[in-house]
């Protein structure tokens, strides 16, 4: 209600209640005012309090729904899904985590670690070297690849 209250204003409030008021009758004003508004708070928690007391038992079928909705409403996507279709089992929605698929020992992580080009597993570590000149690359057009 009063977020758009800045310095400017309670300044300008503070001026003009010293020269409405005068400067020897503002102190006491602004204690009055404090004790005002301490005096509400506390009215405010006693009734919350006393209705809290009297109602508490009735509104407690009423407060387990609302408490639902409000945990909802704070849960993220993934969650929410987790929480209706699996019945909060996250190990499931976690297979399908791309950080943890990742970051977890997988064949990619094997295929990235042996290069580009692996090996195949009956040649030795030695790189090939071809042998006959159709199996090198050739620059630009040649007939050879269309026949």
């Amino acid at each position: 209600m009063f977020s758009s209250i800045g310095w400017p204003e309670i300044f300008t409030v503070l001026i003009l209640g010293l020269i409405i008021i005068g400067p020897e009758r503002l102190p006491k004003v602004i204690e009055d005012v404090r004790a005002a508004i301490y005096a509400a708070k506390k009215a405010i928690n006693n009734a919350k309090e006393e209705l809290n007391g009297n109602l508490g038992a009735e509104f407690d079928e009423f407060r387990e729904p609302i408490n639902k909705i409000a945990s909802i409403q704070r849960m993220g996507p993934k969650a929410v899904l987790t929480k209706a279709l699996f019945d909060e089992d996250e190990n499931f929605m976690d297979n399908f985590d791309p950080k943890k698929i990742m970051a977890s020992g997988t064949e990619g992580e094997a295929y990235r670690e042996r290069g580009i080009n692996p090996q195949p597993a009956g040649d030795s570590a030695s790189p090939q070297t071809p042998s006959n000149k159709e199996s090198q690359p050739k620059a630009g057009f040649s007939w050879d690849d269309i026949t």
